[in-house]
Parts: C-alpha cells; structure tokens; sequence
C-alpha cells in the first residue's frame, strides 16, 4: 500500500492506495469516525457489486449502517437529490454526527462531500472511489458541488474528507471505457506539470488500459501526489496555482453543460476533447510548438478517447463557457499548454478565435 499525506492543517488527510483495502479499513480510519452512524452514499450498480464488503468491514464498528442510492449519472448532483440526502441524515443523526462513506465515482463523491459541508456546518466524511478518475483526481483536494442547467458545479463548496482509500481491486469491475475516461485526467497531470509521467503514459497506455497492476498503482500514485502537492499550496484556488488542475475542463464542462449532462459525452471525454481545443488554442496563440500538440493529440487518440466534439450548438457552448468559475471581472481566462509539462493561465482572448476553435473541432 502507498500512502500520501495531504498537509492542511488541521484538515490534513492520509490517501491510501492499494489493493482490497475494503478489509483494512479499521486501520485507516479513526475510531471515532467509525463508531459514528454511518451514511454509505452510491449508486445501485456500485452497491450491488461492493455494498456488501463494504457494510461487512464497517459492521465490526457500528450496527448503525444505511445506504442512500443515487442516480448513476450527473443528475445525481442536483438540488433533488441533495434534498433527500439531508432529510435521510436528519433521520440518522439524532444526538451524533453521523459520517459519510461516499462510494463510487467522482459524481457520488461531489453530491455526498456537498451534503457532508452543509449538514450541521459539517460532519465527516470519507471518499471511497471506484472509478479510475475518482481514484487520481475528483476524490482528492475537497472540492465538492451540484449541478445547476445553466453550468457545472456552479453551487459548491470547499471541503475536505477524512480521508481518500483508494482499492484499486475496484477498478476490475468497470468497463473498457471507464478506464479510458480516467485515462483523460493522468493524461491531464502529464501535461500541466510532468513530462516524464507523459512520456511513461506515451510507453504504458496499453499495459495501463489492461489494468496491469504495477502500472496502474504507479499512475494513481502519480498523479495523487500531484494534485495534493498542487492542493496543498492553493487550497482554496485563490491563488492561480489549482487554477492549472482545470487544464481542459473549461472547454470540457461547457461541452457536458451544452449537452445537458447526457451521455452523449462522459466527463473524461469532455476534458479530452478540452484538452485538444485548448491545446490548439494555444498553437494559434503561438503559445506551444505544433509538436507538442501532435503528441498530445496522438495521446488522447492510443487512449481511445474522442477527437472531435462532433454536432454542437456553438452558441450553447460560449454561453456555458461564461459561468466558468475560473473567468474574472468579465474577463474569459483559459488554462492552456506552453509545452509538455507547463500551463499558463492566459486572458482574454477573442470570442472571434474561441468560435474559430470550436468550428474547426466539429
């Protein structure tokens, strides 16, 4: 097992990466945070495959354990579904604080991690995930949210968990293309910040889409200490330096908002289709060498993910490109490459070039 220490203080948290941790959860976690009335919040596939070792290896601390299922999608993060999860810790959490087990992707961990901040001003919780981009990205760091139509997780908030337990024998049970939506956020950390972890994505995609088990834990291990060194030094994104762990979701989360949170486009997709318009973007700017987009475009294609947005409403897409959290004072601001392993946060560019980038992706 590896394991990672993010440093915040008082809110400081260990992320455990391993395989069957489910068993070894009693020395993961605090007591306390284990006695407490337990609230496993997933979706029904999850739960049907992992509910059961999971309720099993908290059974040894509490007899006090429910499960809320939630829907396995982005509608899970609305304002509907939060609602229900609160009148069920209202039930629960009579004289205690219950904790919350958030167990499945990175949507289960954004409702239930949203709930948790707002429930008593806060009460424990823990992120299980189960996907392969849960697992290096969305579980770590604190930030927590809910969908609105009108953008992604517009309603938010920062809160960090207990704990990460990353049990990568959980991944065994997801298909081809979940592994690939994760591939999208390890491609991500290769470009923003480490150009040896690209190059060993450019030599390992096939040993990784196979889920060999040496490779698999060395990415994961990678890019979570990435994201908590970047965490670490801009909590609270402040400070222009966790701005760079949205390189390609500006574009991404417009293209998921454009198409109303469907399944039309998964988020990995929409990042990896972001990463490529942002990437281009810059060619145009001038920004990066047409080489290096080359290799980041033949990286998303070994992937398997998405080259082109296909049929989209341009218009829709600028709209939802306005309500990023990352524009300021009305000025649109975009993460994007200056070469493998180095982003730039530019401003204002032209609406004329942002359609022109859009246009030639259909």
């Amino acid at each position: 097992m590896r394991k990672i220490k993010v440093h915040l203080g008082n809110r400081s948290y260990f992320i455990f990466i391993g395989y069957n941790l489910f068993n070894d959860i009693g020395k993961l976690l605090p007591l306390p945070i284990l006695r407490n009335p337990a609230l496993i919040i997933t979706n029904k596939k999850v739960n049907s495959i992992m509910g059961k070792r999971l309720i099993k290896s908290l059974r040894k601390f509490s007899d006090k354990i429910y499960v809320k299922e939630v829907p396995d999608s982005e509608q899970a993060k609305s304002f509907k579904i939060y609602n229900q999860i609160i009148n069920t810790l209202t039930k629960i959490g009579k004289k205690t604080k219950p904790t919350i087990f958030a167990l499945g992707g990175g949507v289960v961990g954004d409702i239930s991690g949203f709930a948790a901040s707002t429930y008593r001003r806060g009460i424990p919780y823990v992120q299980i995930p189960t996907t392969l981009l849960a697992q290096v990205d969305s579980s770590i760091g604190g930030k927590v949210a809910i969908d609105l139509p009108q953008a992604k997780n517009i309603v938010g908030s920062f809160y960090q968990p207990k704990a990460v337990i990353c049990d990568i024998s959980t991944l065994n049970s997801l298909p081809l293309s979940e592994i690939k939506n994760g591939l999208a956020e390890i491609i991500k950390y290769g470009i923003i910040t480490d150009k040896s972890l690209f190059s060993y994505l450019e030599n390992n995609l096939k040993k990784i889409l196979s889920l060999d088990k040496e490779s698999v834990e060395y990415v994961i291990w990678k890019c979570a200490n990435i994201k908590a060194k970047v965490v670490e030094k801009d909590e609270y994104d402040t400070k222009d330096i966790r701005a760079i762990l949205n390189f390609g979701h500006t574009f991404g989360h417009a293209i998921e908002t454009a198409f109303k949170y469907s399944k039309q486009y998964t988020h990995g997709e929409a990042v990896a289709i972001g990463m490529m318009l942002a990437s281009d973007m810059a060619n145009k700017l001038k920004k990066i060498n047409s080489k290096d987009v080359l290799r980041i475009k033949n990286i998303i294609k070994k992937a398997g993910l998405p080259m082109s947005v296909g049929q989209i409403d341009t218009e829709r897409m600028l709209e939802a490109l306005n309500y990023d959290k990352k524009f300021l004072h009305g000025k649109n601001r975009f993460v994007l490459p200056a070469r493998i392993g180095r982003v730039e946060i530019i401003e204002v560019i032209p609406d004329t070039l942002i359609k022109t980038v859009l246009d030639d992706a259909a």
